[in-house]
């Protein structure tokens, strides 16, 4: 069984080549969440070979 990385996960996006924190293979984890004030989003910094994630939901 091939073990799953943050770079199959819909809730990975890559950083583009001209943002402040850029460096090869880093991304932003993105998730939707809510409470009861609304929805927010919330956004960790992660690298694409990982294969820690809490929150993991496959590519369509």
């Amino acid at each position: 069984m091939e073990t799953t990385t943050c770079r199959q996960c819909a809730n990975f996006f890559p950083l583009p080549k001209d943002a402040d924190d850029y460096e090869a293979g880093k991304a932003d984890c993105v998730r939707e969440k809510e409470d009861e004030k609304g929805k927010y989003w919330l956004s960790k910094p992660i690298f694409e070979n990982s294969t820690r994630c809490e929150a993991f939901h496959t590519k369509r």
